[in-house]
């Protein structure tokens, strides 16, 4: 039995791609606020993936890290929200109770995309 060498070239490439692209962590392609920005009389914060997330897996914190005219300010972690994952399973939203105060401030959200592969990351931006 002869061997295409370019049939061995692309099975090959097939056997290593295939489990990295299935495999593929979830990560964030666009978020409101974007990231570094600056925003007033926020009361939602959303996070869109570019695949689906498992459902029920998501989650995040808010730390507020920083308030202006206070020096040293230790950081304050925001408990006063929700989430819930859109129904397409690609958007998270954080829904406060009441906006957030002036300052800087970092989510730090985890996500399980829907192939079980997981990851985490952050989400710095201020408010005015």
């Amino acid at each position: 039995m002869t061997i295409n060498t370019n049939n061995l070239a692309l099975v090959t490439l097939l056997a290593i791609g295939l489990p990295a692209m299935a495999c593929a962590q979830p990560s964030v392609i666009a978020s409101t606020p974007a990231a570094g920005a600056s925003a007033k009389r926020l009361s939602q914060i959303t996070l869109g993936f570019d695949a689906p997330l498992a459902p029920g897996t998501a989650g995040a914190e808010i730390t507020m890290t920083a308030m202006p005219g206070m020096a040293d300010h230790p950081p304050m972690v925001i408990k006063a929200f929700t989430t819930q994952t859109s129904a397409d399973g690609k958007t998270l939203t954080l829904a406060l109770r009441k906006p957030l105060p002036a300052g800087s401030y970092t989510v730090k959200w985890r996500a399980t995309g829907a192939d079980k592969s997981s990851a985490a990351g952050t989400l710095d931006f201020a408010v005015e």
